[in-house]
């Protein structure tokens, strides 16, 4: 098993795993089925394929960073929809309940097309490469096995915890995973010059350093930066306040189609 390979794909399955997971226990206390989680992981697979297939082409687009701007676009998308769904878990209607699926299922579409083209680029690389893709696979198989047991412990913790202490657990991390997903994408957008990068306010790499796997995770999940630029971090503080701010919007009349969490 190469240990390398592990923290590659538990990297780029992690953050998928924890949002699901949040997502499914929204879906759980609103008694929404899911139903929605398994169509929009198909099209993200699907989805995943079609652009990891055209990545070549993509990647040559606006001046050869095609790439960086798409993937940084489907970042902002995710965000996007995690702050309408954090407006509408508050609404009770079966309009709401029916927008709300559907902005759950794009979120978790977005997020597996984006991470699983880059797995499958990844691995078409060993095959192509006439590598052992084999090992390469069982190692990635068990970086898959711990992003799915993370997430599987984050959900069932929501489900079995009380009601209020479950939302605001959601909150949280949807608002870390939410600010870190625009960190990356202000990232990426300046690497692509699209953005104007400056020198970092400060340098936390002696408290944790983004190239130890601790380091590593704590990027993949919430973004963590050792060394962020002043636009990094307005990114990411406003990109937590919009968001955080959505959640206190105020619930209108209760529904008896509600169902708690315990």
């Amino acid at each position: 098993m190469l240990l390398d390979i592990i923290i590659i794909v538990l990297r780029e399955t992690l953050e998928a795993g924890v949002l699901i997971s949040i997502l499914l226990s929204i879906s759980a206390q609103r008694n929404i089925g899911v139903l929605w989680l398994v169509l929009a992981f198909t099209l993200g697979v699907v989805g995943a394929v079609v652009y990891a297939e055209n990545l070549g082409s993509i990647s040559g687009w606006f001046e050869f960073v095609g790439q960086e701007v798409v993937n940084a676009f489907l970042q902002y998308a995710i965000y996007c929809s995690l702050v309408f769904i954090c407006i509408l878990r508050r609404k009770n209607s079966s309009t709401n309940y029916l927008n709300l699926k559907l902005l759950m299922g794009v979120a978790v579409s977005l997020i597996i097309v984006r991470e699983g083209a880059e797995l499958f680029v990844f691995y078409s690389s060993f095959i192509q490469g006439g590598e052992n893709w084999i090992k390469a696979a069982t190692s990635g198989f068990i970086g898959l096995l711990i992003g799915a047991s993370v997430g599987a412990l984050c959900f069932y913790s929501l489900i079995t915890a009380s009601a209020n202490i479950a939302r605001i657990v959601q909150q949280a991390i949807l608002s870390l995973v939410a600010g870190g997903m625009v960190l990356q994408a202000t990232q990426l957008l300046m690497q692509a010059d699209w953005l104007t990068s400056s020198i970092p306010i400060w340098d936390s790499s002696w408290l944790l350093s983004e190239s130890s796997v601790i380091g590593q995770l704590a990027y993949a999940i919430f973004g963590y930066e050792a060394t962020p630029s002043l636009l990094e971090l307005c990114a990411y503080l406003i990109a937590v306040f919009i968001i955080t701010i959505a959640s206190l919007i105020p619930r209108n009349t209760y529904s008896h189609n509600m169902k708690p969490l315990r």
